[in-house]
């Protein structure tokens, strides 16, 4: 890397992220006229250290923020315009379709750094920016006034992508993707092992269950046995069981879990590292359309396809191998178990949309069941349709009520294709209701924080937004002499909350991953902080909720939920928790609200597995 050793001036910036751990903290305001941060991590070290600072996201301005989230959702459907050869595809799929949610992620962060960059510069065109490598790459490109970080003062903070294994429902742990695939095939191997292998032939079709959780639709596979249908699960990202109760539902039902045969794994892995170097050399040749892509890689009158490039070739170079492996994976057990209907949760994974894909080819049924609540307002219909949650390439919708069809047809989707079964995993709680407790003095707080699959995710201000209002929630119920438990979103993406809040509560339980059920049935009162489909679960199980309206919920929260909880501003939160604690008819009230939400939308509460099953078989 080029060291450009310039003396400084007054009017030298430091441009910083986490990619790198700083040096001599406690000299930086002495080197550099401003130091601007540019995400959450690198903004808290330097808080911590009195560091003074700007935040790089104050440069921008709301419309900014607005812009990005959907020029991002279009952008990110580069791949589907027409001047696009043959190069992107492998067997009749297109790849960059395959990775078009990472991407989208990835430049959301890109397009708010470039667009903070570029007004930065515009407010201090004289100034010399001294910058770490991943901001020099993109500024480099908008000025000559500036230089790569001298090394003496960082090292390299390298980052690694993590994933999360659970052990148990309760325990679970952060691992690198290497680690956790070599922990996944040893537990399908003791999963297929173990498991009950049904051999017997059977003439009726056979269905495919794509990255199922065998917990959260146990109803699924309980339900497998009064059928005579042989399914599969097919599970690539997640494991097939990964603790003694999925194992135990798997090894109960009727569900015959996959295994890629090891000989054939190491024949495509073989045959895709030698299609990987043609198909890299075919995009090489896709990626001199210059023109084109410059024409279509705009944002605000701005073109940034110089920019972007790189970072592109990067992506298809670190995934295609990858893709090609789990493409040919996915086209062996299709040909091997002959699947009549392939049955998925989202149409986002790459797994689900190599299998819809090739469905389409080998004149395979394909079915989305809904796997979590929808935000229906008029502005999210695209975010949606980005998130794979409406079935774009899906013959069939599986939706759990009345207001999530309504949902989907705001999207266009035609009438006949949706289909009201209700919910598998709502019927698991459904049928755990006796089981929950009546005056635990527990108080459940549900939170979600900024998404990352939106400009906001990355916003610091909006974040510590969201931190401060845990925190007013922590004292206002701990005041009430109650034991609060936090459940984090498991989203790895989401930030976990800083050294000092957990200093400041230190007796608060917080838990980010694990089955949320077993918190449900303790706990007396629920609280929901951000859009959680949680929600709803508390509600089938009779527990009073609160809502509290959160900024970064840019797309809002789904009627239904506005319909049937206490929803409260955090200025109001006291007022009506200390309410809903000291009388009883007023808590009463909430619950009885969101029965009658419940009985007037939903259908099929307690028995959505057998029509499930029933519909995923019929020739319609």
């Amino acid at each position: 890397m080029e060291i450009k050793d310039k003396q400084k001036t007054r009017d030298s910036f430091l441009l910083v992220d986490s990619t790198i751990k700083l040096k001599k903290i406690g000299t930086l305001n002495k080197k550099y006229e401003k130091i601007i941060t540019f995400d959450l991590e690198s903004h808290r070290l330097l808080k911590s250290n009195l560091v003074k600072h700007d935040i790089s996201e104050e440069y921008l301005d709301s419309n900014d923020e607005l812009k990005i989230d959907s020029e991002c959702i279009k952008l990110s459907q580069w791949y589907s315009n027409e001047f696009y050869s043959k190069q992107l595809f492998y067997e009749g799929i297109n790849i960059g379709s395959l990775l078009s949610s990472e991407f989208n992620n990835f430049l959301i962060l890109f397009l708010r750094n470039l667009l903070s960059l570029k007004k930065i510069i515009e407010k201090f065109p004289n100034a010399t920016f001294i910058c770490v490598p991943y901001i020099h790459k993109i500024l480099n490109k908008l000025t000559d006034n500036l230089e790569i970080l001298c090394e003496d003062d960082f090292e390299y903070n390298v980052k690694t992508g993590k994933l999360q294994y659970k052990i148990t429902n309760s325990i679970s742990i952060d691992i690198s993707k290497d680690n956790f695939q070599k922990l996944k095939k040893i537990s399908d191997i003791i999963t297929k092992m173990l498991a009950k292998k049904d051999n017997e032939k059977i003439d009726n079709d056979v269905i495919a269950l794509i990255e199922f959780d065998p917990i959260k639709y146990e109803t699924i596979f309980n339900t497998s046995k009064d059928f005579r249908n042989r399914i599969f699960l097919y599970n690539r990202r997640r494991p097939l069981a990964y603790n003694r109760k999925s194992l135990r539902i798997l090894q109960q039902s009727h569900v015959i879990p996959y295994i890629i045969p090891k000989e054939l794994l190491k024949k495509n892995e073989l045959n895709g590292k030698e299609r990987t170097k043609e198909i890299l050399n075919e995009l090489d040749t896709f990626f001199q359309k210059e023109k084109q892509l410059d024409d279509f890689f705009k944002f605000s009158n701005n073109r940034f396809w110089n920019l972007l490039k790189p970072f592109l070739q990067q992506l298809f170079t670190e995934k295609i191998l990858e893709i090609i492996i789990e493409i040919e994976n996915s086209k062996n057990f299709i040909l091997e178990k002959n699947p009549s209907v392939i049955m998925v949760l989202s149409e986002n994974g790459i797994t689900e949309q190599i299998l819809l894909k090739l469905a389409k080819k080998f004149l395979i049924k394909t079915v989305l069941l809904q796997h979590g609540s929808m935000l229906d307002s008029n502005e999210a219909i695209n975010y949606n349709k980005s998130q794979g949650i409406f079935p774009i390439l899906s013959d069939k919708f599986f939706a759990w009520n009345t207001s999530s069809k309504k949902c989907v047809l705001s999207s266009n989707c035609s009438d006949e294709k949706i289909k009201i079964v209700g919910s598998p995993n709502i019927d698991r709680i459904f049928l755990q209701k006796n089981n929950s407790k009546k005056n635990t003095k527990k108080v459940l707080l549900l939170t979600t924080g900024p998404r990352n699959q939106q400009s906001v995710g990355h916003s610091i201000k909006k974040w510590e937004e969201y931190e401060e209002t845990v925190k007013k929630i922590c004292k206002i119920v701990t005041k009430q002499d109650l034991e609060l438990i936090i459940k984090q979103h498991p989203d790895l993406g989401e930030h976990d909350f800083s050294e000092k809040f957990f200093k400041e509560f230190p007796d608060i339980k917080i838990i980010k991953h694990g089955e949320v059920l077993d918190l449900l049935l303790e706990s007396q009162y629920i609280i929901s902080l951000g859009f959680s489909s949680t929600v709803l679960e508390a509600q089938v199980i009779e527990k009073p909720v609160i809502s509290i309206l959160a900024e970064h919920d840019v797309y809002g929260i789904p009627k239904n939920a506005l319909d049937s909880c206490l929803i409260s501003k955090i200025e109001d939160f006291e007022k009506n928790f200390v309410q809903l604690v000291q009388d009883s008819e007023f808590s009463q009230k909430i619950i009885q609200n969101a029965n009658k939400q419940l009985e007037n939308d939903f259908y099929n509460i307690g028995n959505s597995a057998e029509i499930i099953l029933k519909e995923v078989m019929k020739n319609d």
